[in-house]
This record gives structure tokens, C-alpha cells and sequence, in this order.
């Protein structure tokens, strides 16, 4: 399948410097549109992630967005259960996902060090090969990017707006 650049979602919030905090509304901006998703388009899931683009981690579910028209932006409340660090933001768009850069968040009573709530917190499973941890101090789901994933991060050079 090939993907024009005019079914793509170019992230250009949260960038690099962002910083949002937890329990208050911030919000995930872009240009572009997913109409050609059809009606799924109408409900793509964003999910926050963290760790190595090698070892990408389920952290939450943050809701989902509208990209099937003019809309350029909607508004996530990161969970209080999130620890204070360095994350990223998974639009699950089809055929390709759009990826913000790293950015802060900022959770006061969960400085970064501190061990996470337990519990999911999120709907979670996303693309790729998950494998869950269940252990009482971590409540992510560990997803490695694919190949082609890769392949599509690596030809977009990094570059987000």
C-alpha cells in the first residue's frame, strides 16, 4: 500500500520542550488528516509510551482523536498515575502510526524515580508484539517496534514538526 504524505499526521504537539502535567488538560496538535482510515478515523486511540525506540512501553491509554476532517487538535488528561520523566505520544493511525518527539511530564506527587502505581492504567495493547509484566511494581506492557516501523522512523529521519 502506498501512503501519501496527505494521509499522514504530522505531530507538532507535544514537541521537544514540552512540558505537560498530570491531571490537567493538554493537548495533542497536528496538521494533515487520516480520512482515508474511513470511520476509524473518527477514533484513533493515543496511547503514552516511554523507553528506547528499540523497547517502546505501554504506559496509558490517553483517549482518542478525530483526524478524519479539519480537526488539528484534541485534548488528553495525563493520569495522576503516571511517574514524572521523559515520554512520547503513539497515534495509532493506520496504515502507518504517528509518533510524537520525547517530552516531559510532570507529576508533583510522582517525582521521577518513584515506583509506579499498580494497576493498568489504560485499555492498552497496541501494534506489534506485546508482552505484558505483571509484576506488582510495573503496570506497562513492554511493545518492541517492528521492522517496519522502524524502517518508517528511520525514513522520516526523526523529523517532527
Amino acid at each position: 500500500m502506498v501512503v501519501s504524505a496527505d494521509d499522514m499526521l504530522r505531530i507538532n504537539n507535544p514537541t521537544d520542550g514540552t512540558v505537560w502535567k498530570t491531571g490537567v488538560l493538554n493537548f495533542v496538535g497536528w496538521t494533515g488528516n487520516c480520512a482515508s482510515m474511513g470511520g476509524d478515523s473518527k477514533m484513533v486511540k493515543v496511547d503514552l509510551v516511554n523507553g528506547p525506540s528499540t523497547a517502546v512501553r505501554y504506559v496509558a491509554t490517553l483517549g482518542t482523536l478525530d483526524c478524519s476532517n479539519a480537526n488539528i487538535r484534541a485534548d488528553m488528561t495525563v493520569p495522576s498515575t503516571v511517574v514524572s520523566g521523559e515520554y512520547s505520544i503513539v497515534v495509532r493511525t493506520t496504515p502507518q502510526q504517528s509518533y510524537t518527539n520525547s517530552f516531559q511530564i510532570d507529576n508533583p506527587s510522582q517525582p521521577a524515580g518513584s515506583p509506579p502505581v499498580t494497576g493498568r492504567s489504560g485499555a492498552g495493547a497496541g501494534t506489534g508484539s506485546t508482552s505484558p509484566t505483571d509484576s506488582a511494581a510495573s503496570s506497562t506492557t513492554r511493545m518492541t517496534l517492528s521492522t517496519g516501523a522502524m524502517m518508517v522512523l528511520a525514513a522520516f529521519g526523526f523529523q517532527f514538526l
